[in-house]
């Protein structure tokens, strides 16, 4: 009976030892989260520099920054409509320290912009949550002497062949599209990689016309070269009174976009509320939602339990926008 009883010790030695390992690697696991953030954050944007994008993603940082006494860098990394930095953060550790700059041409168009797209942006991805959404305005040279929705149809139907938008993303793809669709404009669009790309040919009057978001919107109206015929909300920008909506004139036309916050599928559920509750708390400061308000956006009313519902509502949104205005899949 000796040898059972050794057996029997042993055995209980090897079980206290694996339960005390387990036990320490929770710790230490614990101790990680409990630590977040411990290092430096990099915040990727799949976009070029100056979109709405890119300044939220620097605002939203700066105030990450002062919350958790850690440096934020953001990096900036276009192409693909997108697709490049977001694949990227798809395949980073999914430890809280990359994370995504989220928007409606990643997380919903581009399902339907293209027929394979390398990653899948609910199941690949932690969506944190939305800060907020914004909309577009039609922008024309001002060159062309043309001051409303109808002129620019008008000169538009007049021309053939000869009137040019650039689309950079989504947004300013989709709005030129719905645009033709809805008023019979023959308007033919001109891909750029990056907006500040698109501006430069459309002062050098290579291009008629751009549907661009707000906030970089904001410095072209500011400078007077250009004419602001209309925005693609339901209600006029409290910041340009005097441009109507383009449903003023077009009944029923309406397109807005997000942004929101990412990271790699995986993270833990203490990173994830930690960043989480950054974003709540942000929302409710009035420095930070006035820097939205600068820059165009009304901040989120979705709130974390409702936002993957959102998301997939976002993503069959886009598809029947996408579909209706006859946009065909690369």
């Amino acid at each position: 009976m000796k040898p059972l009883k050794t057996f029997h010790s042993a055995t209980r030695a090897t079980l206290l030892i694996a339960a005390l390992s387990l036990m320490g690697l929770f710790s230490y696991a614990q101790a990680q989260n409990a630590s977040y953030p411990s290092q430096p954050i990099k915040i990727i944007v799949p976009f070029g520099p100056g979109g709405s994008a890119d300044i939220m993603a620097r605002n939203f940082g700066q105030y990450l920054e002062a919350k958790s006494k850690q440096s934020v860098v953001v990096e900036n990394k276009p192409g693909a409509n997108g697709i490049l930095g977001t694949e990227y953060v798809k395949n980073a550790a999914a430890d809280g320290y990359t994370l995504l700059l989220t928007t409606n041409t990643t997380v919903a168009a581009n399902l339907s912009l293209y027929k394979k797209v390398s990653y899948d942006p609910i199941k690949d991805f932690k969506n944190i949550g939305s800060f907020g959404t914004s909309a577009s305005v039609i922008l024309v040279n001002k060159d062309l002497k043309i001051e409303s929705l109808s002129d620019f149809v008008r000169f538009a139907k007049s021309n053939p062949g000869q009137v040019f938008f650039a689309y950079y993303n989504s947004a300013s793809q989709v709005t030129a599209e719905l645009f033709k669709l809805r008023t019979g404009a023959p308007l033919t669009g001109i891909p750029y990689k990056s907006i500040s790309n698109a501006i430069q040919d459309f002062y050098g009057n290579q291009i008629q016309v751009i549907f661009m978001e707000y906030l970089p919107a904001m410095a072209q109206i500011q400078s007077g070269r250009v004419n602001a015929l209309g925005v693609t909300d339901t209600t006029r920008y409290s910041a340009w009174p005097n441009v109507p909506t383009i449903a003023e004139t077009y009944p029923g036309y309406e397109l807005t976009f997000f942004l929101g916050l990412g990271a790699p599928a995986g993270i833990s559920k203490e990173v994830n509320s930690y960043l989480e509750n950054a974003m709540a708390e942000a929302n409710k400061d009035p420095s930070f939602v006035s820097r939205l308000g600068q820059i165009g956006m009304a901040p989120s009313k979705v709130s974390s339990a409702n936002y993957q519902n959102y998301l997939s509502d976002e993503i069959k949104g886009w598809a029947k926008i996408i579909q209706r205005a006859g946009i065909k899949p690369e």
